[in-house]
């Protein structure tokens, strides 16, 4: 699913996460076009990005960055 913020994956498990169950403990609420949604929260992210360990993921890991400066995290 495309969003205006970027590409958005549904997933049963992540690795260096776990189950959804795992995620979900972590997960934030937000608005995503006209609907509450829970999402996996930016540390959670981080920790599946590490541990994907691909090139593109690492280089995620400079958007997350960013994204937490923008939002004061």
């Amino acid at each position: 699913m495309s969003t205006t913020a970027g590409d958005l994956d549904l997933l049963g498990e992540v690795a260096g996460v776990g189950a959804f169950a795992d995620v979900a403990r972590d997960a934030v609420t937000m608005e995503l076009q006209g609907r509450r949604v829970r999402v996996m929260s930016l540390d959670t992210l981080e920790r599946a990005k590490r541990a994907a360990g691909r090139r593109r993921d690492l280089l995620d890991l400079a958007e997350i960055r960013e994204i937490r400066r923008r939002v004061g995290s």
